[in-house]
């Protein structure tokens, strides 16, 4: 990781994994870095708004700015593909159970971001 990540993308959901990465990742921004809160429906871009407003009103009490983006699709790709199009110098995710069995890889959403993300990845659990 950089000495300083300019550009943070925290994946948020509402779940409490998805809390301490995004009290996490409020940690890592400083002057002159950047945070983004991605949240991914996988329906309806509809079902994310408690997700959104969840995230921004703890980042308002935190007196953190953030950009938000909503998608629809698969979490992990669109985390992804939202880190790409940022270019962020750090992604960062919650899990709630640790690695798969028999890997050293967290599992689902954190795994394939970890797998796949063009940057640093920093899972919290």
């Amino acid at each position: 990781m950089a000495a300083h990540a300019r550009r943070i993308v925290v994946g948020f959901d509402g779940s409490e994994p998805a809390l301490r990465a995004l009290e996490a990742a409020a940690e890592f921004v400083g002057y002159g870095s950047t945070l983004a809160v991605v949240i991914v429906a996988e329906e309806r871009a509809g079902d994310s708004r408690r997700a959104l407003a969840e995230a921004r009103e703890r980042l308002l009490r935190r007196q953190v700015a953030a950009t938000y983006v909503q998608r629809v699709g698969d979490p992990a790709r669109e985390l992804v593909e939202a880190a790409r199009e940022l270019e962020a110098d750090l992604v960062v995710v919650g899990t709630s159970t640790g690695a798969l069995p028999g890997s050293s890889v967290p599992g689902s959403v954190g795994g394939e971001v970890v797998r796949t993300a063009p940057c640093d990845v920093l899972v919290v659990r």
